[in-house]
């Protein structure tokens, strides 16, 4: 079994990560796991709408396939686990109740230093997970395709996901051909 990290997102971050403009993702916890470790990223299911990009690979296949443009529809995000990356680096962006901002970092957040500062109220710690090789899914994924993770006194147990994390949560890294 290897662990991975499920980790909600709202729409308009999600936007802009799938356009390359977000590469920190900003949280107040960390997992408990050496980097580099796979991330999948559940949308939330509030607004904006989020449309997933339809790939050149997709379009093609299905006119090979079928002889129609059938997946010019974009598929909807919101709700869904719309793609993973590899969470390559976390950086400790507060601690002490100092914060150690750095200019690049706060720029790939797309937050500005009062938004971070904002956020961080009356947390321990704030961190930047560093987004790489970002994978967004031709077909969504339904929550129930996973596997949660949870802590038991024998260690990690598998089981059923039934709701969203409020932040993240541990789950079972998937191996999928999409």
């Amino acid at each position: 079994m290897s662990k991975a990290v499920l980790i909600s997102i709202r729409p308009g971050w999600c936007q802009k990560i799938m356009e390359g403009q977000k590469t920190i993702e900003v949280r107040k916890t960390r997992p408990k796991m050496d980097t580099p470790f796979k991330c999948y990223i559940y949308c939330t299911a509030g607004r904006p709408d989020l449309n997933i990009p339809i790939s050149q690979e997709r379009l093609m296949r299905d006119y090979l396939e079928t002889g129609s443009m059938k997946s010019m529809n974009c598929p909807l995000g919101n709700g869904k686990v719309i793609g993973e990356f590899t969470c390559n680096r976390v950086t400790n962006l507060f601690s002490n109740s100092r914060f150690w901002l750095d200019e690049d970092d706060v720029l790939h957040t797309c937050l500005s230093a009062a938004e971070m500062r904002k956020y961080a109220n009356g947390a321990r710690g704030l961190y930047g997970w560093h987004i790489s090789n970002l994978r967004i899914y031709d077909h969504p994924r339904d929550l129930w395709e996973f596997t949660g993770l949870r802590q038991t006194k024998y260690g990690l147990a598998p089981g059923p996901i039934t709701r969203p994390p409020q932040s993240w949560r541990y789950v079972e890294e998937e191996l999928w051909n999409d």
